[in-house]
């Protein structure tokens, strides 16, 4: 069997990984399980926060090991859960021993390098669409296009400068709007309404409300709780960053 540090390596890393890429805290807590129970520890109590992990290995009656781990950043990769998912079962089936576990997750935490101009179009392309389902029109839709692409390429290095992500949403309605105000000025056909309400689709935490119903509905209160609320000022922010704009058009400032 590995050794115990080793295990506790593979298994925090594998959890904080799901965490930190927007997986639901009861898959992060199943898979420490599962592959504790590959590794041959007779007992393991876990408990997983959106914020953290806390975990006890118990290897004899009187013998028991403790870890925390703090999750300090948390954004949406689903690829890198599912690559967590294929190394948990290897590891729980007994394919894969703790030390290579902890090779291959190592590699998958290891930054990648960021693909700037597909998030940019996929985000772009979205707002677009979202805008003539809400009733734009093709004018709308190329304003929506170029809103939706400028927001993404401002966000992405608030990100790596790890922004506060409340900030970073009133910051992204802020702009958002301002080019919708903008788009409008150029071209008089243009209704922002449809505009803003497409751009922003993008900017919505739809993964997050959907963990914290999933996480809630299991009886993950907390998690469900923290998650939801999250979500919900995350929100707030969006619409606080569109009405400032609003509000200072409405009083002449722009």
């Amino acid at each position: 069997m590995d050794s115990i540090t080793t295990t506790l390596d593979a298994v925090c890393l594998a959890s904080q990984l799901i965490l930190e890429n927007g997986g639901e805290t009861y898959r992060a807590e199943e898979t420490v399980e599962r592959m504790c129970q590959g590794l041959g520890i007779p007992r393991v109590d876990v408990l997983a926060l959106p914020t953290g992990l806390m975990l006890t290995l118990t290897l004899e009656e009187d013998n028991t090991i403790t870890r925390i781990v703090r999750v300090h950043s948390r954004s949406i990769d689903l690829n890198r859960i599912d690559e967590c998912n294929g190394i948990s079962r290897k590891v729980a089936s007994g394919s894969m021993t703790a030390e290579e576990a902890v090779k291959a997750l190592k590699e998958i935490k290891r930054p990648e390098k960021e693909k700037r101009w597909l998030l940019t179009a996929a985000s772009a392309v979205t707002a677009a669409c979202f805008t003539i389902m809400l009733g734009g029109s093709w004018t709308d839709f190329g304003v929506s296009f170029f809103c939706g692409a400028l927001v993404q390429w401002v966000l992405t290095p608030l990100q790596k400068m790890k922004t506060p992500p409340l900030i970073s949403s009133m910051i992204a309605g802020a702009l958002t709007t301002l080019l919708a105000l903008l788009g409008k000025a150029l071209f008089c056909q243009v209704s922002i309404e449809p505009v803003i309400s497409g751009a922003i689709m993008p900017l919505l935490p739809g993964l997050a409300t959907t963990n914290a119903m999933r996480d809630t509905i299991r009886g993950d209160l907390v998690s469900g709780g923290a998650r939801l609320g999250e979500a919900i000022l995350s929100v707030m922010m969006l619409a606080a960053g569109i009405g400032l704009m609003l509000s200072m058009r409405g009083g002449g400032l722009l």
